[in-house]
Formats: structure tokens, C-alpha cells, sequence
């Protein structure tokens, strides 16, 4: 089995297994945003976690709420070492609000970066790992 380690911060998880970074959030309250000082954060142990390594970003927001400012999109979509990791998105959704939400943060400020919505982590999985084996060849 394999091990690998968790970070947590605030209402978030992260993780890599299988060549993928795994994100989680769980935030419940409707009327909260996300700061450009979260995200900063987040970059900071996504970086502990990638080492450099390009991978696809496995995102599930099933159980969250809220919205983040235009600060911390921007920072998100722009970071130069995301940038240059991130080789593609799965979302993992369960509401339309989530699916209208993410589509306009992908148009207006990241649409470089392949992406795909799914109702299941198994699904966005697949296409993660798709992803990886489309980019290195094979699956490592």
C-alpha cells in the first residue's frame, strides 16, 4: 500500500498519489472567500508536495461552499510555479453553482489549462491519470 502524506490547512486537504495532486475542500459557509493569503498558503504546500514534479490537479469541491476573491484567482491562475506544474484539472462537483463558478474562473483568468468537470473522484481519477500517461508516455 502506499503512503503518502496529508496537508491540511484551513478547510483544505492536500495530497499526491499516483502522480496526482489531490485537493479537498470542505468549507460549509456559503458567505465565505477565499483570500490571495490562502492561496498563497496553499502554493506553499502544493511546492512541499510537487517538488517540481508536472502533474494533473485532481480538485473536488463537492463540499464547498463560498466563492474567492479576484485577488486570489488571479494568484491561483498566474503563479508562476503553478504554472509550471499544472498539467491539467479535474473537478469533482455536485451542484451547478459549482460547474457556472469554475467555468467563469477558467475563462476569464486560467483557460490555458485542460479541464474537465465530474461527479465522481473514480472518473476524474481516470482522466488525471490519462493525462499524465498522455504527457509522459506511460504511466509511471
Amino acid at each position: 500500500m502506499e503512503s503518502f502524506i496529508v496537508f491540511e490547512y484551513e478547510k483544505a486537504k492536500f495530497w499526491t498519489k499516483e502522480g496526482v495532486l489531490f485537493c479537498e475542500f470542505n468549507n460549509r459557509d456559503i458567505h465565505h472567500k477565499l483570500t490571495s493569503g490562502q492561496v498563497e498558503r496553499y502554493i506553499e504546500i502544493i511546492k512541499e508536495l510537487t517538488n517540481g514534479q508536472i502533474m494533473p490537479f485532481l480538485i473536488d469541491i463537492r463540499n464547498s461552499f463560498g466563492n474567492f476573491t479576484i485577488k486570489a484567482a488571479e494568484l491561483f491562475a498566474n503563479s508562476p510555479y503553478l504554472k509550471s506544474i499544472r498539467l491539467s484539472e479535474a473537478y469533482v462537483i455536485n451542484s451547478i453553482n459549482s460547474k457556472l463558478s469554475i467555468s467563469s474562473y477558467k475563462r476569464l483568468f486560467e483557460p490555458k489549462t485542460p479541464f474537465q468537470f465530474f461527479d465522481n473522484l473514480d472518473s476524474a481519477l481516470e482522466y488525471c491519470l490519462q493525462s499524465k500517461d498522455n504527457y509522459y508516455g506511460t504511466r509511471f
